[in-house]
């Protein structure tokens, strides 16, 4: 919270002369002083999307034979969602990488240069789900097909926009209080508002896992909530009462 007679705005409204028309200086009335308050209002939702990565490694004598063993295992997760009802739309591949696997050979103090021993194939599968009452069983689905790492889950909101509106809302009546409060305590009343800005609109809250091995089965997935906050900044012209 700022507070700024008039003034000392159009002394601000001086030094900032050369700026961009969109941050020109507020103009205040005689009688007025200016109030600038921010707050942040802040919406909990229940997600109902949930983002999970199925990584696949796989090794091989060859870059060939590692890449076919990798491919082979990706299928049969492909295959294995398919029939857990995720739309293709929801399936995509976020990394593939194949690289040689090094040795060095000590032959007494002396350390021989690295030789290739073998590859490795690393691809990574990230997954939409959006019934997230089959988020156990679409995780099982992956590792029984041969996933060997999952990360996640991310959760979000397929719509975003009401949670958005909702925070914006609180954060707007928010300051209007707060500046209540303010021109109340110096016997002054909100006369008007003179400008509005929003600086953030963001959601966050999301709790993560990493899962690695094939015998995991059942792993209990708790969405809880997520928080989707918006921070405004208000600038009120004050007059006495």
């Amino acid at each position: 919270m700022r507070l700024v007679t008039r003034a000392l705005a159009l002394a601000l409204a001086l030094v900032a002369a050369p700026v961009a028309a969109q941050n020109a200086p507020l103009e205040l009335r005689p009688g007025e002083t200016l109030l600038e308050v921010d707050a942040t209002g802040t919406q909990a939702s229940r997600p109902d999307v949930m983002r999970v990565t199925a990584g696949i490694v796989t090794t091989g004598g060859t870059a060939r034979e590692a890449a076919e063993a990798n491919a082979a295992v990706a299928r049969r997760i492909v295959e294995a969602l398919r029939a857990g009802r995720i739309s293709e739309a929801d399936v995509r591949t976020s990394r593939l990488r194949i690289s040689p696997r090094f040795e060095r050979e000590r032959n007494g103090s002396e350390t021989s240069e690295p030789r290739i021993i073998g590859y490795v194939a690393n691809n990574q599968l990230e997954v939409r789900v959006r019934d997230l009452a089959r988020s156990t069983a679409i995780i099982d689905a992956l590792i029984a097909a041969g996933a060997n790492e999952v990360s996640g889950p991310y959760f979000s909101l397929a719509d975003e926009a009401p949670a958005r509106r909702s925070a914006r809302r609180l954060a707007v009546a928010a300051a209007r209080a707060e500046a209540e409060e303010y021109a109340d305590a110096l016997g002054m009343r909100i006369a008007r508002v003179l400008r509005v800005s929003e600086r953030s609109a963001r959601a966050g809250g999301e709790p993560s896992i990493v899962v690695s091995g094939s015998r995991i089965s059942g792993t209990p997935i708790e969405p809880g909530e997520i928080e989707t906050q918006v921070q405004v900044w208000i600038d009120y012209a004050l007059t006495p009462r």
